[in-house]
């Protein structure tokens, strides 16, 4: 989740960006030099990362993976890092000590206040461009709202879909599992006058 602020005035290097990353306490995105820290999330952000991530894992295949959101995200590379909420991946041979996702299958970001245009404007026009991603998908953490954009077979055409009740089933048919959208929310509290 990024605040979207700049860190400083000053243009950063990759190699800048990288130290920085080792040692700082913050995370930050990093895009064409400028540096942006990550703001902190809420509890439902973080146990709807966390009912996602056991879900993905439970029925992820053979050679596929799931990283939460302290794994940065390489969408062009030496200029553009991010942080998604979490990456599944079928197509990133990632070792023990890689800092970055290149090839994403599935990118999940849950939304807040401060993200939701970010998420659903600059980020989707980038996200939609990384070839080896199928589906990103974005999830309200003040109502029950998950927001699906999922590419047409290898094309560059994609189908958006929108799931508001519990008893809806999010189909990845070209990874081979579905995801009931009640898993997603599991456990999640909405605040009164929040819409469930």
């Amino acid at each position: 989740m990024s605040s979207a602020i700049p860190k400083g005035d000053r243009k950063y290097s990759f190699a800048e960006y990288m130290a920085m990353e080792e040692t700082s306490v913050e995370r930050h995105d990093f895009y064409h030099g400028e540096v942006f820290a990550m703001a902190g999330g809420t509890k439902n952000h973080n146990s709807i990362i966390v009912n996602l991530a056991v879900a993905l894992k439970s029925t992820k295949k053979t050679g596929c993976d799931v990283f939460i959101d302290g794994m940065k995200l390489e969408i062009e590379k030496n200029e553009f890092y991010v942080y998604p909420d979490l990456i599944y991946t079928c197509n990133d041979d990632v070792k023990g000590d890689d800092v970055y996702v290149k090839n994403p299958s599935i990118i999940f970001e849950v939304l807040s206040d401060s993200t939701a245009l970010y998420d659903k404007e600059v980020k989707l026009k980038y996200y939609k461009k990384i070839e080896s991603l199928n589906y990103y998908v974005l999830v309200a953490q003040k109502e029950i709202m998950v927001e699906v954009y999922s590419r047409i077979n290898d094309s560059q055409i994609w189908q958006y879909q929108t799931f508001e009740n519990l008893n809806e089933t999010i189909a990845f048919e070209r990874l081979g599992f579905v995801l009931p959208v009640a898993v997603i929310y599991e456990g999640i509290g909405f605040e009164v006058g929040d819409k469930k």
